[in-house]
Parts: C-alpha cells; sequence; structure tokens
C-alpha cells in the first residue's frame, strides 16, 4: 500500500500532524520506534508538563534568543497560544494558568495531554517498535526502511524524531541522520537550556550552594550576550532562568576557548550602591552592615572572604578595597568548565537549518513532500512553554499543509 502520508515520530509535533491528518480523512500511518506514544512528553514540567504561556504571538517570538524566530511567525500566526489553549478546552481538558504565565493541564498530569492528542488521531495507524532507519525518495514515492527489515511507501513524508536531549525517550538524533542521507543541510545537536558546571564554584563557593538572586544579569565574557533572570548557586556551578538561557552560547565559547560569566549579586545600580557606601561611611557602620543592604547576608560574608577583609568600620576600608568590594557586586565573575551535555539538556540546540524549510509548510525545499518538524528543526525557546507549543504549531501547520497539497 501506497500511504498519503507517513509520519515518523508520536511526539507532539508527530501526534498534531496525524490529529490533523486524521480529521480531513488522509490514508496516514505513523511509525513509532517506541512501545509507546509520548514517552518524552510524559516527563516534561516534571510530569505535569507545561503546554502553552500567556504570551501572544509577536511577544513569544519576540521571547525567543534564535537569530531566525521570525521562521516561527507564519505557524504561530496560524496555530498560537490562544488556539493550543482553545485545542484542549473543546477536547475537554482545561489548562490552568501558573504564576500569570504558564499553562498547565488542570490534573497536573502530563499523561491528559498526551491522552488529548491520542484520542483526535487513529490509533489503529500507529505502528509501534518501528525504528526508521532510512528515507528514500524514487520520483513521486518515499521508501521507508525500519531496522526490523520492513518497507513502507508514501507519496509524503513527515519526520518529528526530536533532537538528542534525554534519548531514553527515543529522541536520539534520528532525524539529521536522513537529513544527511538526502542532502539536506543541518546543524548538529548541542546543548540549550541547561545548568553550566564550575570548579571555581565547587571549590571557594561551596557555602553559598542554594542562594538565589531573583534578578540579575549574566553576561558571557568576550560577547555582548546578556541574559536576566534569577539565577541559584548550585553544587556543581550556577543554574536558573538566567544561566539556561545563557547556556547555549556559553557552550558555543566554550567550543574555541575559556570562557567566564559575570553577573550582578546587587539589583542596585552603581549610583545607587556609591550612595549607600557613602551612606555607610556618614553613619560609622560596619561593612558587613552596609553590604547586607545591597545583597544578601551569605553574599555579603563571602564578599569579604574572597577579598580577604575584616568586618570593619566602612570609614577604615582603603579606597582600593571599596572598589574591589563593587566590581564584586556589579560584576561577581566566574569561570566556566562546562555545560550539561545535550542528552541532559533540557532542550537542544541545532537541528534542520530553516533555509531548507519553507515556513509556510514545513517542507523541505529542495526534497518536495518531505517534511520537517519539532525539535528535529533548528528551533527552540526558553522553558515555559514555548517549546511544545512550537512543536504543536508546526504539526498543525505540517498536516494542513499536506492536506492542501494532495488535493
Amino acid at each position: 500500500m501506497i500511504y498519503d502520508a507517513i509520519v515518523i515520530g508520536g511526539g507532539p509535533a508527530g501526534l498534531m500532524t496525524c490529529g490533523v491528518l486524521n480529521d480531513k480523512g488522509i490514508n496516514y500511518l505513523l511509525l513509532e520506534k517506541n512501545s509507546s506514544l509520548g514517552k518524552k512528553l510524559l516527563i516534561t514540567g516534571g510530569t505535569r508538563c507545561n503546554v502553552t504561556n500567556n504570551l501572544n504571538v509577536d511577544d513569544f517570538i519576540s521571547s525567543l534568543t534564535m537569530k531566525h524566530k521570525r521562521f516561527l511567525y507564519a505557524s504561530l500566526n496560524e496555530y498560537g497560544p490562544t488556539d493550543i489553549k482553545e485545542y484542549f478546552k473543546n477536547n475537554g481538558l482545561n489548562l490552568i494558568l501558573e504564576n500569570d504565565f504558564k499553562y498547565f493541564p488542570e490534573t497536573n498530569k502530563s499523561s491528559s495531554v498526551l491522552d488529548v492528542l491520542k484520542m483526535n488521531m487513529n490509533l489503529s495507524k500507529v505502528i509501534y517498535d518501528s525504528h526508521v532507519k532510512n528515507i528514500r525518495k524514487d520520483q513521486e514515492v518515499f521508501s521507508i526502511l525500519t531496522k526490523a527489515g520492513k518497507t513502507y511507501t508514501a507519496h509524503k513524508v513527515v519526520v518529528a524524531t526530536g533532537s538528542s536531549s534525554y534519548p531514553l525517550t527515543g529522541s536520539n538524533g534520528d532525524g539529521l541522520n536522513f537529513a544527511k542521507k538526502l542532502g539536506i543541510d543541518y546543524k548538529s545537536f548541542t546543548p540549550a537550556e541547561t545548568h553550566i558546571y564550575s570548579k571555581y564554584v565547587t571549590d571557594n563557593l561551596a557555602d553559598l550552594q542554594g542562594v538565589s538572586l531573583v534578578h540579575t544579569s549574566v553576561r558571557i565574557k568576550g560577547t555582548k550576550i546578556v541574559n536576566d533572570g534569577g539565577l541559584v548557586f548550585t553544587h556543581f556551578g550556577v543554574s536558573g532562568p538566567a544561566i539556561l538561557h545563557s547556556s547555549e552560547y556559553i557552550y558555543e565559547e566554550l567550543e574555541n576557548n575559556k570562557t567566564s560569566i559575570s553577573f550582578n549579586i546587587t539589583e542596585k545600580s552603581i549610583d545607587e550602591v556609591i550612595e549607600l557606601i557613602e551612606q555607610g561611611k556618614t553613619e560609622n557602620k560596619m561593612i558587613l552592615k552596609v553590604l547586607e543592604k545591597l545583597t544578601t547576608k551569605r553574599l555579603s560574608k563571602k564578599i569579604l572572604d574572597l577579598i580577604q577583609l575584616e568586618n570593619k568600620n566602612i570609614n577604615e576600608i582603603s579606597k582600593k578595597d571599596i572598589s574591589r568590594i563593587i566590581e564584586l557586586l556589579l560584576h561577581f565573575t566566574i569561570p566556566v568548565d562546562k555545560v550539561q551535555s545535550k542528552e541532559k539538556a533540557f532542550v537542544n540546540a541545532g537541528g534542520i537549518v530553516t533555509k531548507e524549510i519553507n515556513p509556510k509548510t514545513m517542507e523541505i525545499k529542495k526534497v518536495p513532500g518531505l517534511y520537517f518538524i519539532g525539535e528535529t528543526v533548528d528551533v527552540h525557546g526558553p522553558i515555559g512553554g514555548f517549546n511544545i507549543t512550537i512543536a504543536l504549531s508546526m504539526g498543525y501547520k505540517c498536516g494542513n499543509s499536506i492536506d492542501d497539497s494532495l488535493k
């Protein structure tokens, strides 16, 4: 049998595509390498699944850090956060807003999200334990070969095999192997949205473990890259939103050089810092009391420890040491040794380069009838419902594009 379409990969992007194909009455097949669907989806958000967020399309795209983010405009404009909320509501699952930003299923279970995606497709069209090893095209028909020796044929093929993040869920970068054989340009998967490791932190700042900064600006040495957000000291280095957003760029720097990051440990401006220090001099205050007005108690003690300074009257401290204190407050610097591996990172950068794909259809320009969607493509967002939204949006766009093409 020659199917109208075959979808490879049963994650959110692939399942949404299947739902659209099913609704349109298209003869399709889903090949899933695992013995069940949505294995990675089930563990997202601590098994709660942050489905989407409350941003409009323009703000959603503006929040992405990748250079080619406008690629997603067509798909998100057709099917964005608001449409996704309506989709789940219409299928009996309300999404609940948390922290005025993130939407989770009212059940607090990722399995509820998966159930909705599954109910919109025909599960008899799923073939499990089908690990695809190759895709070939002969004129207008694709042949899909599996490791078990099976061959399936179709007029359209959708690759939704994910990245290299969490390979135990079946997401191990298969899509890039297909792309290489078909002459499609791609970037290797690399870690993004993850933690960083620093021996300096473990050796010298172990007593800061658990200390958090609500808001800081992380700068990567030798670049103009700055990311704002929270930061937390850990037993292995640092983490938190500002670090997660910076991690893919830190990884790039480490590929070529040693690097370090700096960040402010006070929310005061330099003028406010100087003003409080001068006020402390006028009031004959001890330096620790002044520092505690500028940052946390543990960080205040650590500043004195790092510059080997006793807690004494601020008027007894030299201008040189005052300058060193101000520098630590505004540009606390730590060297970075490595970034968490791509396999353990929450998200991967890399994938099929977007110039290979028609953003209005998700079809590969040089291989008509072949589509790449979801994490297999070089698009990603920060933690906060961005990546599942992107996957569902691309899957919806892809399914409708296939329907239009077959008419």
